[in-house]
């Protein structure tokens, strides 16, 4: 994870720079006279830098966490076969939020087959 993060921040420096340039050598090429329009080129191409920098620094700052804000990575993967009641649940159920300490990594497999008429009742994560 640490290295995806690396990268993302590398991409996010390297693309401000890309973006200054972008700005700044065409405009200055292209305009006559001297030193005096790097006066405006400069600031102007260094704003326009900083603003993808803040995009892209964002961007790379949400290197390996989940969309809920954990930095946990969840599977749940259930199957079930029978002739009766079947009930399968994945995820959290009456669960606080900052009640709980998940693992890291949690990975759930289940696999369940009735040959009656019973019920199956799978569970997969937390239940209060």
């Amino acid at each position: 994870m640490q290295a995806q993060a690396v990268v993302r921040w590398l991409a996010a420096v390297g693309g401000s720079v890309v973006a200054f340039c972008a700005v700044a050598v065409p405009w200055g090429v292209l305009s006559d006279g001297g030193d005096d329009p790097w006066d405006v080129i400069g600031p102007v191409a260094g704003v326009l830098a900083a603003g993808v920098l803040a995009a892209l620094g964002w961007w790379a700052s949400q290197a390996g966490t989940s969309p809920a804000g954990e930095g946990a990575s969840r599977r749940v993967r259930q199957s079930a076969r029978g002739r009766g009641n079947i009930t399968q649940t994945g995820g959290d159920q009456g669960v606080q939020g900052g009640s709980r300490r998940r693992p890291v990594r949690e990975d759930v497999r289940q696999k369940a087959r009735s040959d009656g008429n019973g019920g199956i009742n799978q569970v997969g994560g937390d239940r209060a």
